[in-house]
C-alpha cells in the first residue's frame, strides 16, 4: 500500500513542478504583476499676474434726451429726417404752414409785400444728436408745444449698475471696470457716478459707468467687472489641476515626480479666476507639474505616462 502511495505521489509531482517551470521568466523568477501606468495630461506650475474678480449686471442708458416741440400750430410741409437719423443743433428739423399764412395766400395777389408772412415757418433743432422718436409725417397737422420728436445725445450714454450697499467700496467713483457685451467683446472703462438712493427691497445703490464712445443701444444688457484682488507673482496651476473633498476643506493637487508618478500634495488655494488659481505649498514650486487631466480619484503614488499636449 506504501509503495502505491509512492507510485502515485511521482506523477503528480512531476506535474507540479512543469507547471512551476512553465511559469517562470525565462530566468527561473516568477513574473511580478505590474499595473499600466495612466495616461494623464500635465502643466507647469507658473507665477502669472492673477485678478480675482467682482461682477454685476448692468444696463445702457442715455442720460440726456431733449424733446423737440412745435412753437407753432400748423400743417408739416417739409420734414428731411427719419427715425434714427443724426441732426445738429440749429439745423431745420421741419418746416410748418399755419392756417393764417393759407388765408394770406389770395391777399397777395391784391399786396405783394404780404408774400413775406405766406414764407413756412422753421423749426429748428435744439439739441445735436440723434431722432430716437419721430411723431410726425409730412402733412400732419400740429399744435403748438406738441412733441414732434426726441433727440438722445450719444455722448451721454452710461451703464446703470445696482450694487449690494455692502460692496459698495468696490465702485468707488473713478474705480476701474470692464464692461463685458453680450458677444463676449469688453470694453475698459471707470466708475463715474453713483444715485444718493438705496433701493428699500433689495437694499442696492445704483452707480454709473460713463461710456461716450461706445455706441450701443438702450437698454442693453452687460456685465460689469471689477478688480476685488490682484497678486502679479502669483504661484498658480491651471483649475483643473486643483482638486478638493466632498466638503471642500481639503485641497491637493497631483504633482508629477519623475514624468512617471504622481504624488498627492496637500495645498491652500488663494486668488482665482476663470483659467487658474493661486496656490500655498511647501511642496510645490515653481516649474514642478501637476496633472490636469486624468487625476480623478487618483491614489497617491500612481505611476503615469504624461499624453501629449
Amino acid at each position: 500500500m506504501r509503495l502505491l502511495n509512492s507510485m502515485g505521489f511521482i506523477p503528480l509531482l512531476s506535474i507540479m513542478l512543469l507547471f512551476m517551470v512553465s511559469c517562470n521568466d525565462g530566468n527561473g523568477t516568477p513574473p511580478l504583476s505590474v499595473k499600466a501606468a495612466i495616461d494623464v495630461r500635465a502643466a507647469t506650475v507658473e507665477v502669472t499676474n492673477i485678478k480675482e474678480y467682482r461682477e454685476y449686471n448692468g444696463v445702457t442708458q442715455y442720460q440726456k434726451k431733449e424733446n423737440l416741440r412745435s412753437q407753432v400750430t400748423g400743417y408739416v410741409t417739409y420734414l428731411p429726417y427719419g427715425r434714427g437719423a443724426g441732426i445738429r443743433r440749429g439745423a431745420t428739423f421741419a418746416t410748418l404752414h399755419t392756417k393764417e399764412q393759407a388765408a394770406l395766400a389770395d391777399a397777395v395777389s391784391i399786396d405783394s409785400s404780404l408774400a413775406q408772412f405766406t414764407k413756412p415757418l422753421r423749426i429748428t433743432s435744439n439739441a445735436s444728436g440723434t431722432l430716437t422718436q419721430l411723431n410726425v409725417v409730412k402733412g400732419d397737422y400740429v399744435a403748438e408745444g406738441d412733441i414732434l420728436a426726441v433727440i438722445t445725445q450719444p455722448e451721454t450714454l452710461v451703464v446703470k449698475v445696482n450694487v449690494p450697499f455692502d460692496q459698495k467700496k468696490g465702485m468707488a467713483l473713478g474705480t476701474r471696470c470692464q464692461v463685458i457685451l453680450p458677444e463676449g467683446a469688453s470694453v475698459d472703462a471707470r466708475v463715474t457716478g453713483m444715485l444718493p438712493v438705496i433701493d428699500s427691497v433689495d437694499q442696492t445703490q445704483t452707480f454709473l459707468i460713463a461710456m461716450p464712445n461706445a455706441n450701443l443701444p438702450e437698454g442693453l444688457n452687460v456685465n460689469v467687472r471689477t478688480i476685488v484682488k490682484q497678486d502679479s507673482t502669483a504661484l498658480a496651476v491651471p483649475q483643473q489641476a486643483l482638486q478638493t473633498n466632498e466638503l471642500m476643506t481639503d485641497f491637493w493637487v497631483m504633482k508629477i515626480v519623475d514624468d512617471s508618478l504622481a504624488t498627492k500634495q496637500e495645498v491652500i488655494p488663494l486668488l482665482q479666476n476663470d483659467s487658474v488659481v493661486q496656490i500655498k505649498s511647501s511642496n510645490v514650486k515653481l516649474g514642478d507639474r501637476v496633472v490636469t487631466e486624468g487625476s480623478y480619484q487618483m491614489q497617491d503614488s500612481t505611476k503615469v505616462k504624461i499624453m501629449r499636449q
